[in-house]
């Protein structure tokens, strides 16, 4: 019988494809199999506030289980109180006021919330203790990605599709440099904020996050964050994140206690700066660790802790922050400035100790009341900055929420007000506001007078009550 060698020679090279296909699923199936325990979905409920009115959201966004017992997850609608303000101009998001946590074996745990990133939008939540033995957490490693590398990226289906994820390949496009090191996977939209970056070994890399953030975000900005790209961290930045996570009363984040601008290049060569960028202090705080260290308004800062500041363009401010955030209160820094003089500058090394980060709005210890319909809280650094106020110069307590048709919305009282007196008893706390209220519940007060502070100036509220017999 006649052989023909063609024929063979196809066969063979037919067999090797399928071999290699086939041989292909095997390893996507593999990866799959490895991964896919460590993801969850997370769905919360929560209160977003805008322009004094509040409502009831809803979302349901992916998450990875993690070691201690805790999830991150996309925290991006939730917000990241220190960027935000109690002004009316940007929507707020109250804690979730519930996190419903389901595995890949659609098993459902309710979950304490910890807190947000304010700059990788990454938010953790803890699991009850019954989950420890249950769960499988991720393990990240320092893969060492490449420029051209193919890697799998995870993203979440819809609630009533099984699996609740899939994975695609794609490969690392750039690995940028500045304004810091990230890596890009072509053009990734913010809907694959918490997609975790898998190698085609099945090692964790870590989890698509915003390349940079400033603090004009807001998290219902949609399509890429100011137009900027999605991409993976480094993996010893993103492990600094997950050793230390916004919990209270656990890491500090630090605080210099200035207002800053990009020093661009233009300004640097008017001064004859040959930097690659720097911050120039637009305003000092009271009290804070720059003024005490001598730092004035129009000073540069071109290294932080012998490391150059690269920074010139207002987007990439974040770099900076985060930097000083991350060291932590009460740590040295050791700042090389810049202080324009007499036509030329003074450069000096300056060494200070990290102040702990003002407790944001969002922190603040409240009290709801239910008698009139209203949400109080205490102040904080930010109310007295928003408003050019020394801290302490005035005493109160802020009005948060204020719900139309109750007693204090009909009497003239509005969200962002600071209540100062209730009937000429000083208000310094929401300890006192609800002693004053509780007194004015028991006696039944037919008018509540409110001595407010708003706009520079204050006035009087009288409220009427009605209450029931």
């Amino acid at each position: 019988m006649k052989i023909n060698k063609f024929a063979v020679i196809c066969l063979v090279v037919t067999l090797c494809l399928a071999s290699s296909l086939w041989a292909e699923k095997e390893d996507f199936q593999k990866v799959f199999k490895k991964v896919n325990p460590h993801l969850v979905t997370v769905e919360y409920k929560a209160e977003m506030n805008f322009m004094g009115q509040s409502e009831d959201i809803e979302g349901r966004v992916p998450g990875i289980i993690i070691e201690g017992n805790m999830v991150i997850f996309d925290g991006t609608s939730l917000g990241a109180g220190h960027f935000n303000t109690d002004m009316f101009g940007t929507p707020q998001v109250d804690k979730p006021k519930s996190l419903k946590i389901t595995d890949y074996k659609d098993v459902t745990y309710d979950a304490e919330f910890i807190g947000v990133d304010d700059y990788s939008s990454i938010a953790f939540c803890r699991l009850p203790d019954s989950a420890k033995n249950k769960v499988e957490p991720a393990e990240f490693k320092d893969v060492g990605l490449e420029l051209g590398q193919d890697v799998f990226i995870f993203w979440m289906l819809p609630k009533t599709y099984l699996p609740r994820f899939q994975m695609s390949e794609t490969v690392v496009t750039a690995v940028l440099e500045k304004p810091e090191k990230f890596y890009l996977f072509g053009e990734l939209s913010q809907d694959f904020i918490m997609a975790p970056v898998v190698t085609e070994d099945g090692e964790m890399a870590g989890v698509i996050t915003p390349v940079s953030q400033t603090s004009g975000f807001t998290p219902f900005d949609f399509g890429n964050i100011f137009g900027n790209p999605v991409g993976l961290m480094p993996h010893k930045q993103f492990d600094e994140l997950l050793s230390n996570p916004p919990e209270a009363d656990k890491f500090k984040r630090g605080w210099l206690g200035v207002s800053l601008q990009a020093l661009d290049p233009e300004v640097a060569k008017f001064w004859n700066l040959d930097v690659p960028g720097g911050i120039i202090l637009t305003d000092i705080i009271d009290k804070s660790p720059a003024q005490e260290a001598g730092l004035k308004t129009g000073d540069f800062i071109i290294q932080l802790n012998g490391e150059p500041i690269e920074v010139t363009q207002d987007e990439n401010l974040s770099v900076f922050q985060k930097k000083v955030s991350a060291i932590g209160a009460g740590n040295d820094v050791t700042l090389l400035t810049v202080r324009p003089k007499d036509g030329g500058v003074d450069t000096n090394f300056v060494t200070m100790m990290l102040a702990e980060r003002p407790v944001s709005a969002s922190d603040a210890p409240d009290f709801e009341d239910k008698n009139f319909d209203l949400t109080v809280r205490d102040m904080v650094f930010a109310d007295y900055n928003n408003r050019s106020l020394k801290e302490g110069e005035i005493e109160g307590v802020v009005v948060d929420k204020c719900e139309q048709g109750g007693w204090a919305a009909v009497g003239g009282i509005d969200p962002g007000m600071i209540i100062v007196k209730i009937n000429d008893r000083q208000i310094a706390s929401i300890e006192d506001y609800k002693t004053i209220m509780a007194e004015v519940e028991n006696n039944k007060d037919k008018e509540v007078v409110f001595m407010i502070w708003r706009a520079n100036k204050t006035q009087f509220v009288h409220v009427k009550t009605h209450w029931e017999d």
